[in-house]
């Protein structure tokens, strides 16, 4: 994915994908949009905690440890209470106070492990974080309606990018896996910039990864102060999603949605039927995601 840069303006509203034909131009208002920022977690795709798949993982982990020499190593539910439970709680803390930058989520990991008496080596943690983030893409699916909305936007000429509080690394593997990687132009992640929304920073480096301007801009979320805050302070847009989480209350976004397959009549009008090209690349994306769904 390109990155914005001194030979790379940001794209300002009416401006088409370079080798995409100039389409009707996208709106909000007065506001004309050439680009949408898509928060990850629920307006995109949804979690079910994988109990079987991370207790699988967590074995795996107890057994490389035993291999490593040190023995006896703890549990695989020990692990998987004491550490990833643990640290999951920590990152739900964090998410819910008002800190800006980033929970370093691998010092998290190493103070539990070390408080086992595990003082495990950065490669070993590597590959035990990948073990755990690889077990929880058999509990994430895109959301209903997302991969259609997303190739309909992409055909029609807008540049596409996630903005998202994902503190874990491996993000990107898991869109790679769930076969959306593809449809975006950008991937900005708070675990990569070290600041979270609604820090202006991570939008600063969003907005610069996507290559468009602030003012021609969109950021699609389901939360006010994190999403709709954050955006309006970037200079942007904000299009709240109602249809996993309602955070309904004063200052809300400039337009709120029901649910995402909206968002195309939202910004270009009344809805038109998507061409054939582009009802069978969604359908065939869908297809495979099923597929996958079937194999885990």
């Amino acid at each position: 994915m390109k990155e914005a840069g001194p030979d790379r303006p940001g794209l300002v509203a009416g401006e088409a994908r370079p080798g995409v034909a100039r389409p009707r131009v996208a709106r909000l208002g007065e506001q004309r949009i050439a680009g949408v920022l898509f928060d990850y977690g629920l307006p995109l795709v949804t979690f079910v905690r994988p109990e079987a798949a991370l207790r699988r993982a967590y074995a795996e982990i107890a057994a490389r440890i035993r291999a490593a020499g040190i023995d006896p190593a703890p549990s695989a539910g020990t692990l998987l209470h004491e550490v990833h439970d643990r640290v999951e709680q920590e990152v739900a803390r964090h998410d819910q106070g008002d800190a800006l930058e980033e929970v370093d989520v691998r010092a998290l990991e190493r103070r539990a492990y070390a408080d086992h008496g595990l003082l495990l080596g950065e490669a070993f943690l590597d590959e035990a974080a990948a073990l755990a983030q690889r077990a929880w893409w058999e509990g994430v699916s895109v959301g209903p309606g997302a991969v259609q909305t997303l190739t309909e936007l992409r055909s029609r000429g807008l540049r596409l990018g996630i903005c998202s509080n994902a503190p874990y690394p491996c993000m990107r593997a898991q869109l790679e896996h769930l076969g959306i990687a593809r449809l975006f132009d950008s991937v900005t992640l708070s675990a990569e910039v070290g600041w979270r929304k609604p820090s202006p920073r991570i939008f600063s480096a969003a907005l610069a990864a996507l290559g468009v301007e602030s003012r021609a801009c969109a950021m699609v979320g389901d939360r006010r102060r994190e999403d709709v805050a954050g955006a309006r302070a970037a200079g942007m847009a904000a299009i709240r999603v109602s249809e996993h989480r309602d955070d309904a209350g004063p200052e809300d976004a400039d337009r709120v949605i029901a649910r995402l397959r909206d968002l195309p009549k939202l910004l270009f009008g009344q809805h038109t039927a998507v061409t054939s090209v582009v009802a069978s690349v969604a359908t065939a994306t869908s297809q495979r995601l099923h597929r996958s769904g079937e194999d885990r």
